[in-house]
């Protein structure tokens, strides 16, 4: 969506807002209260190394370990990771519920020393976590050491440093919830106040142009009654050809028969007519034509 369009619609329906920022203030509020505050306390210890150290001879000789602190960093770093192993985790979080440790080197000095910081519900669970924990040190100097039949002066060590007795107040944790719902809520807000505003302006166009066009007729309009047919007389016939004329199309004379062949009988024409058959061949010749048929073949040729 553009950044246009989304503050167009924003600013047309204002009103929901308003009531998104009331909504996404009092959730935020509300998850800032809940959460709480945290008390973190932090305490450093120092690995210390032996104060007597063997020589090549065999002898012990006596030193001051602080001159030899840069010796001991190896056995600093196994130390943390043995404090920050699965084992010590679940002790402390079954001692301590919801509350929190680390252990790191402190990278701020060359010093091998540990820094521990713990984040507790309560002042005193801040307090006693951290004093358990700075307490687990010279217990896993001892089990990393043991076996190895060094004498006590051989061996390294620790001792505290600093030790919070009054821990202090965070809102880290309050403020990652708060942000976090504020952000979601206000993200999934504006997305839906823009959605609403696009269904309710496509509704507004098309009700508006649904106005604006014109009115269309729908009356249905019956077709025109075509006009009655008149009783026009119908056009003659044309006669048809006459046989006289079609004989003299081919030729031949009219009123001869060729072949003698007989008429089909006189015509239904006027009494006292002979003819109007099919023809129109005279009575005579058809009369001397059907004596000549039946007269014997060897008198034919007197009849002339």
């Amino acid at each position: 969506m553009e950044l246009g369009v989304l503050w167009r619609s924003l600013r047309q329906r204002w009103y929901l807002v308003l009531a998104l920022a009331a909504l996404a203030g009092s959730a935020t509020y509300l998850v800032y209260d809940r959460v709480g505050p945290t008390y973190e306390a932090t305490g450093t210890s120092l690995v210390f190394p032996p104060s007597q150290t063997p020589g090549p001879t065999g002898d012990t000789s006596q030193g001051n370990p602080y001159l030899t602190l840069g010796g001991v960093n190896q056995a600093r770093d196994v130390l943390v990771r043995a404090l920050t192993s699965k084992a010590v985790g679940d002790e402390f979080g079954q001692r301590f519920p919801g509350t929190t440790f680390e252990v790191v080197p402190d990278y701020t000095n060359s010093a091998p020393i540990i820094l521990f910081t713990i984040e507790a519900k309560t002042p005193g669970d801040a307090v006693a976590a951290l004093q358990d924990l700075m307490g687990r040190v010279p217990v896993e100097l001892d089990a990393l050491q043991e076996g190895l039949d060094l004498g006590e002066q051989e061996k390294v060590t620790s001792v505290a440093l600093t030790q919070d007795q009054s821990p202090t107040t965070t809102h880290k944790a309050q403020l990652r919830g708060a942000i976090l719902v504020a952000a979601m809520l206000i993200g999934a807000g504006l997305l839906m106040i823009a959605l609403v505003d696009g269904i309710l302006s496509g509704g507004r166009r098309r009700r508006q142009q649904a106005d604006d066009a014109p009115e269309t007729d729908l009356t249905v309009t019956p077709a025109p009654t075509p006009p009655p047919t008149e009783n026009r007389p119908e056009k003659p016939l044309p006669e048809r050809t006459r046989p006289a004329a079609r004989e003299r199309g081919r030729g031949r004379p009219p009123g001869t028969n060729p072949g003698n062949i007989p008429s089909k009988g006189p015509s239904k024409g006027p009494a006292g007519k002979a003819g109007g058959g099919r023809g129109d061949v005279p009575a005579e010749v058809v009369t001397t034509s059907l004596a000549q048929r039946l007269r014997p073949a060897g008198t034919r040729g007197d009849s002339s």
